[in-house]
């Protein structure tokens, strides 16, 4: 197999489950890896690391010998949302990322290597997302391993719609279909449910607050409620209770006794049919 891409043209064959890149060429290098590098084992989730030890022999402008050996280490290392240009999202998003380390070989009869050279090291990012076959985003940046310094850096951004020229790709339009009906459904389940808010059910009056010896409740419901107030302490520590009752619609009065409260703020939650506020109520 062979994929072109920054100018390159890249070699790989496939065994059993794993990707080999079996070398590259462009107008300045020509270079085979006498022991191939895995790339990439499928399936590869959210966690998991594949690491491979790599030889190279090749060409330099066509006439000067060069010799490299290293490691590559592909991790899926982070997931999440992406929020495209255009104001879209794609989710989950899976980030890829490659580390190739590439070091020097001493090649007999030639001196271009310099001492102190320790290599470089090519870190590659792609961020693939469900039912697109190729990377939405990319970053490449090339760090000389001797200082840290980057030597190069770029970045690619692929667009969803512009995945979609393959004449056939039924695996990944399948898999398009679901993602977009899942989202579909969650729409239409969002439009239906209709969030309801304690002003819909009930309206109530604390006071006197600051309160010195009892707090009075009084209400008014709008529909067959469950009721219930809850007093606790600042720390969440539970005060006072007023369990909860059935109430039909209609006006009611209850009270708290705070006597023996000490001197300090409260909050007292108000919970009916499941929906709660909170309120604080200072005691003098």
């Amino acid at each position: 197999m062979v994929g072109t891409e920054h100018n390159t043209m890249y070699y790989y064959r496939m065994i059993h489950d794993s990707l080999l890149q079996t070398g590259h060429e462009n107008p300045v290098v020509e270079l085979k890896y006498t022991n191939p590098m895995i790339l990439m084992q499928y399936p590869l989730n959210y966690s998991q690391s594949i690491s491979s030890d790599y030889t190279s022999k090749g060409l330099y402008s066509g006439t000067v010998a060069i010799q490299t050996h290293g490691t590559m280490v592909t991790a899926a290392d982070a997931y999440g949302k992406m929020i495209l240009p255009s104001g879209d999202t794609l989710s989950p998003v899976l980030r890829v990322k490659t580390i190739q380390t590439i070091l020097n070989t001493p090649v007999e009869g030639s001196s271009g290597i310099e001492t102190g050279d320790q290599g470089k090291q090519l870190e590659t990012c792609r961020w693939y997302s469900k039912g697109y076959r190729y990377p939405v985003f990319e970053t490449v940046r090339n760090i000389n391993i001797n200082d840290s310094t980057e030597i190069f850096s770029t970045a690619f951004f692929y667009p969803p719609q512009d995945h979609l020229y393959l004449d056939t790709d039924p695996e990944n339009l399948a898999l398009q279909e679901e993602v977009w009906d899942m989202d579909k459904k969650q729409e239409e389940l969002q439009e239906q449910v209709k969030t309801i808010s304690m002003e819909d059910i009930m309206t109530c009056k604390i006071y006197p607050n600051p309160v010195v010896s009892v707090m009075n409740l009084e209400y008014e419901l709008k529909v067959d409620a469950d009721v219930s107030f809850e007093l606790y302490s600042i720390d969440g520590m539970p005060v006072k209770k007023i369990k909860t009752q059935k109430k039909s619609v209609g006006s009611y009065y209850e009270t708290i006794d705070c006597l023996g409260l000490y001197s300090r703020n409260y909050v007292l939650r108000i919970m009916v049919n499941g929906v709660s506020v909170n309120e604080v109520v200072i005691k003098k």
